[in-house]
């Protein structure tokens, strides 16, 4: 007997990120996966494992700890005024998953970027939503321009995504584009959604969030896995007035229960005075990694790139050189190095790749020479 699957899965797959991913031999050079590199700080780690050395290994709360949601809520205040305006969720893409679960209505329309991180569109089409892409321009260095979100609103728009800094274009937006952006959206009472997950990753100052210019308009939805390399502890939150909070509480309490319990102990270590001189430390490392790649990506000629305000990713113009998917699984198969084309980020993104300098420096040289060979073959 052949079982069917429903029908909402019809043409969802693994994000051709992950493809790319899975297919790369043990040896290839990693400029693709946004993982950070370095080890969790060890003190983190310890933290998590004294959770189960003192049998902390059972449920918590639904919600979260309440010495970790009050960690938290301190890092988001005034936005958020206490614990009940956290849940701790896994990681933050459960956290996009429940909030959009909970604001979203099948038929209902959101507004996603493009370029942009696959899974918003993904996420909207399982809950019967209706995903329609706003343009990131590259004459604007792919930073938000409110009158693009504005010229796609309807009467069915509940939802708009918003990410700073950009996965994939590490661009940073800025505060009056972010403040006109708050001012339509709440004219018109439609929720946003505010992913934060690289917000520690800005090299020039603070990232502008848009939860500063609309304090009860939406979510704000993070995590750990980025900025002090704790990918595999799936801890992440959603933020926002406790009224919407809870419900995608309850939301969360269907998805997974609650988050696991060592891994909130290594948050709670994460959230200490400690774990903000590590974070600082790691920025100060892909600061010099990324102008170790910029140095690297200029040497190549035709190329046109920007040096990213956030995140720890290039995006490279590779269109001299013919559509960037072949590119990519040429630069895999030749040479393998991982690169993630484009397309893997939306329909406006042909001719462009994605690199990584989540990576060594000795990978960065090496990736991005191979790169340069392999084009120069072309």
């Amino acid at each position: 007997m052949s079982l069917r699957a429903a029908r909402r899965m019809d043409g969802i797959q693994r994000t051709l990120i992950r493809q790319i991913f899975d297919s790369a031999p043990p040896d290839a050079i990693n400029l693709g996966l946004g993982q950070p590199d370095l080890p969790t700080p060890p003190r983190i780690s310890l933290a998590g494992a004294g959770g189960i050395a003192t049998g902390h290994t059972s449920y918590t709360s639904t919600a979260g700890s309440p010495a970790l949601r009050a960690a938290i809520a301190a890092r988001y205040a005034p936005f958020a005024s206490g614990l009940e305006d956290v849940v701790v969720t896994v990681g933050s893409q459960e956290a996009v998953f429940a909030t959009m679960l909970t604001l979203l209505d099948p038929g209902d329309e959101v507004l996603y970027p493009d370029p942009g991180y696959p899974a918003y569109p993904i996420v909207a089409r399982l809950l019967g939503a209706v995903p329609r892409a706003y343009p990131l321009r590259r004459e604007r260095r792919f930073r938000i321009d409110p009158r693009d979100v504005e010229r796609l609103l309807t009467e069915r728009t509940r939802l708009v995504i918003v990410c700073s800094p950009s996965n994939p274009t590490g661009a940073v937006d800025r505060a009056e584009d972010l403040a006109r952006l708050a001012l339509l959206l709440e004219e018109r009472g439609i929720a946003w959604l505010s992913d934060e997950i690289y917000a520690a990753f800005a090299y020039d100052g603070p990232a502008p969030s848009l939860s500063a210019f609309s304090p009860e308009g939406g979510i704000v939805v993070s995590g750990l896995s980025k900025d002090l390399s704790m990918t595999g502890w799936r801890i992440g939150w959603a933020v926002g007035a406790r009224a919407l909070v809870s419900r995608i509480i309850a939301a969360h309490q269907y998805l997974v229960t609650c988050a696991p319990s060592v891994s909130q102990a290594a948050a709670l270590a994460a959230m200490s005075p400690e774990a903000e001189a590590e974070r600082a430390a790691y920025v100060e490392t892909f600061r010099r990694r990324r102008a170790l790649m910029a140095e690297e990506l200029s040497r190549i000629p035709g190329l046109r790139f920007d040096l990213p305000d956030g995140a720890f990713y290039f995006f490279v113009d590779v269109s001299r050189f013919g559509p960037a998917l072949p590119i990519c699984r040429r630069v895999l198969e030749r040479r393998k190095v991982v690169t993630i084309p484009g397309a893997a980020f939306g329909e406006t993104c042909e001719g462009w790749i994605r690199v990584s300098y989540a990576a060594t420096e000795e990978q960065i040289v090496r990736g991005v020479r191979a790169l340069g060979e392999e084009l120069r073959s072309v």
